[in-house]
């Protein structure tokens, strides 16, 4: 076959990981994103204060150090060695770590637990032990009991999902790791870093090869499929066939930026475990990859999750239930049916994915296409 030119819609991780792979295997790449910036919700920026600032969020890089990802990632930067914290705030006025370890059972029932052998019977004693788990509440009433899923999860959850935690799936509970050593790292995996020069600058190094082609405030449109070999598509799939089998459900985020001369915060993130409209706040001058600030006034970034509705467009949090899942697979089925997409990324794939999972997921299908593409 002569046309080795591809469309990639989407200049994320998902996207950019692909266009890359494609790139250096001889193939013309264009990679179109409706934004105006690259990066997809890493992107990040440095403020007239010298702060770097994730537009989206806070994104930390994660996962094990020998995966495929990561000796993919570290040909395009260096790093910024980093281990996150995270604190919860307590309704005194104390912040506490989490997830919760031996230091977080202290604090929150004023007591001194001497070893793991003590905490482990101490957390035993507060769990539900006699629930078989079925959905993200019970799960958290397992592993945690009554009291500290008040506390920790019930508003957290409630807010970030838009619904009661009864009615998520087990696997959103199970993300929260249960600990009874005094570990107040966020993550436990072996590699842990930031970009040294931010994700904008990591994504820029992935870009530039001579065979991709980027244009931003580009929207993708159906027509230009038929002047390429292939289109991966970091889109919603449900868009793409125009909501036939109905909309997939999302949760999004709103971010309320605040500037302070306050002390430093007791982590970049704190959680926020009351029903108030905001789950989390970060102060970027703590993450380690910041550069020096110019002034002692600090950002602060505040997370409210809203409908996806509310935000139209700025899709964060597939919402899995057995219904949004059984939607989902229609669409999947639909898809299969053009052997000239495939869809990619969180909206197409209809799945959370933090980020060292979706350079490995990309490096497959990449992979996967040219394997197809040599056999034909």
């Amino acid at each position: 076959m002569k046309n080795r030119k591809v469309l990639i819609v989407g200049a994320g991780f998902a996207g950019t990981t692909i266009a890359r792979v494609l790139a250096e295997n001889g193939f013309e790449v264009d990679i179109i994103d409706k934004r105006n910036h690259i990066g997809g919700n890493a992107f990040d920026f440095i403020n007239t204060n010298n702060e770097r600032i994730h537009k989206y969020g806070p994104h930390l890089l994660h996962g094990d150090k020998h995966s495929k990802a990561i000796t993919f990632l570290s040909r395009f930067t260096k790093w910024t060695n980093y281990e996150h914290k995270v604190r919860a705030l307590l309704k005194d006025g104390r912040t506490t770590p989490l997830p919760i370890n031996r230091k977080t059972l202290e604090d929150v029932f004023q007591i001194k637990l001497k070893n793991e052998f003590e905490t482990k019977k101490f957390l035993d004693q507060l769990r539900v032990k006699e629930l078989n788990p079925k959905n993200t509440d019970e799960l958290f009433l397992f592993n945690f009991g009554e009291k500290l899923t008040n506390i920790f999860f019930r508003p957290y959850t409630e807010k970030m999902w838009g619904v009661d935690p009864k009615e998520l799936e087990i696997g959103i509970g199970s993300r929260i790791p249960v600990r009874t050593n005094d570990d107040d790292r966020y993550f436990n995996d072996s590699f842990q870093a930031l970009p040294d020069k931010g994700y904008t600058s990591l994504f820029k190094n992935m870009l530039s090869h001579q065979k991709i082609n980027l244009e931003l405030n580009k929207e993708f449109e159906k027509e230009m499929e038929s002047n390429y070999l292939h289109v991966f598509l970091c889109t919603p799939i449900d868009s793409y066939f125009n909501f036939c089998f109905g909309t997939l459900p999302y949760r999004s985020l709103i971010f309320e930026e605040k500037k302070d001369s306050l002390r430093k915060l007791s982590a970049p993130v704190i959680n926020f475990t009351d029903k108030f409209k905001y789950t989390r706040k970060t102060q970027w001058s703590l993450l380690p990859n910041c550069p020096e600030v110019k002034s002692n006034t600090f950002t602060f970034t505040y997370e409210i999750p809203v409908d996806i509705k509310k935000n139209p467009g700025e899709y964060y949090y597939p919402i899995h239930n057995f219904q949004s899942k059984k939607i989902y697979q229609k669409y999947l089925n639909l898809a299969k049916q053009n052997k000239k997409i495939t869809f990619c990324g969180r909206t197409g794939l209809f799945r959370y994915i933090d980020m060292v999972p979706c350079i490995n997921i990309h490096l497959g299908i990449a992979k996967k296409f040219l394997n197809k593409f040599k056999a034909e």
